[in-house]
């Protein structure tokens, strides 16, 4: 990993490297968002800034960080982002063939807003600390619907947090119809609930309403406080294998080292301290629902946006960005912004 950023960060000229590289201590890197990037900028080199062969090298550090799983994912998310640039930027035609979930471009002019607005071009990467020169590094590359922060230290890595969505969550139409980056992030969820019996789901429900976004979001890491719903250690061992599983979902993104010190710490806190709870719809895997795990080194979420357009979050409470290892804290942007519907 620390290799493939070295080579990215040697193929940067003077002016690149100064868009790109901040120190380890800069808040910039808790510049990240979950919407477009025509609505809140982001730091660092835009991919369609970079020559191909940078674009490659980007690729080569992105395969060393995360897991084959992981990889796939994060390239599926920038995959729908720019199915939704190549169709926002062809109406009415384009709309025809593809549900995006439940965002709609709005009136198009000459310039189309989902030009700018969406699409592969529109992620960037960001470096704390040179990795050629410094043992303790992190990086950030990130866009709409995606985040992944990745931190180098005494030879640990930490890769919290993780932001993934998708927009559309599955194609629907077309030679790629059936195609989901993130299908198995709701499937656990939904899986686990659905094994639940009436009882612990009355308590795993902790409301009918519908949750449109997930709460520990950026700029929300301290929104969530204390645990709801059902605590592990009551449920069966079935239902035990469903929650690993779906926390092995999330975790698993990550390339091995980093991914078994996170099972670890997890162990190690215990996975029966681990709650799961639920809002929204219960028996409709096509409605809108929102579920969370919590426990004291893991914070999962996933919550429906809208019809076939879902965000998910993994976080450690203790470590995001390797601050418990730092001894830094980092403050996250927080945009007011409500995309147009």
């Amino acid at each position: 990993m620390t290799e493939r950023a070295a080579a990215f960060v040697a193929s940067l000229d003077e002016d690149q490297q100064d868009a790109a590289l901040f120190s380890l201590a800069n808040n910039a890197r808790g510049n990240w968002s979950n919407l477009p990037n025509g609505i809140v900028q982001r730091s660092g080199l835009r991919l369609s800034e970079l020559s191909e062969s940078q674009r490659r090298a980007v690729h080569h550090l992105l395969r060393a960080s995360l897991s084959s799983q992981g990889y796939l994912k994060v390239a599926g998310v920038v995959r729908m982002d720019q199915l939704l640039s190549d169709t926002f930027a062809n109406p009415p035609e384009g709309l025809m063939g593809v549900d995006v979930g439940g965002f709609q471009p709005g009136p198009v002019g000459p310039n189309p807003r989902g030009v700018t607005m969406f699409g592969a071009g529109n992620y960037f990467i960001s470096f704390f600390n040179d990795p050629r020169r410094e043992d303790d590094w992190g990086y950030l590359f990130t866009g709409h619907h995606l985040a992944t922060s990745f931190t180098v230290t005494g030879g640990r890595v930490s890769f919290t947090p993780l932001f993934l969505g998708s927009q559309p969550l599955t194609i629907r139409r077309g030679v790629e119809a059936g195609w989901s980056p993130l299908f198995y992030e709701s499937q656990r969820g939904f899986d686990l609930m659905q094994a639940l019996s009436p009882e612990q789901q009355r308590v795993a429900l902790v409301s009918a309403d519908k949750v449109f976004d997930v709460a520990a979001g950026p700029g929300n890491r301290e929104g969530i406080e204390g645990f709801e719903g059902l605590k592990a250690s009551a449920m069966t061992a079935e239902q035990k294998l469903l929650l690993r599983l779906l926390v092995l979902e999330y975790v698993d993104d990550a390339a091995y080292d980093g991914a078994q010190a996170q099972l670890a710490a997890i162990r190690d806190s215990g996975w029966d301290e681990l709650w799961f709870s639920w809002r929204g719809p219960v028996g409709d895997q096509d409605e809108l629902f929102y579920y969370r795990v919590h426990g004291p080194r893991v914070l999962i979420e996933l919550a429906w946006e809208a019809p076939n357009h879902i965000h998910a979050i993994m976080r450690d409470p203790l470590n995001d960005y390797g601050e418990d290892w730092l001894g830094l804290h980092y403050a996250e942007e927080h945009p007011d912004i409500t995309p147009p519907n």
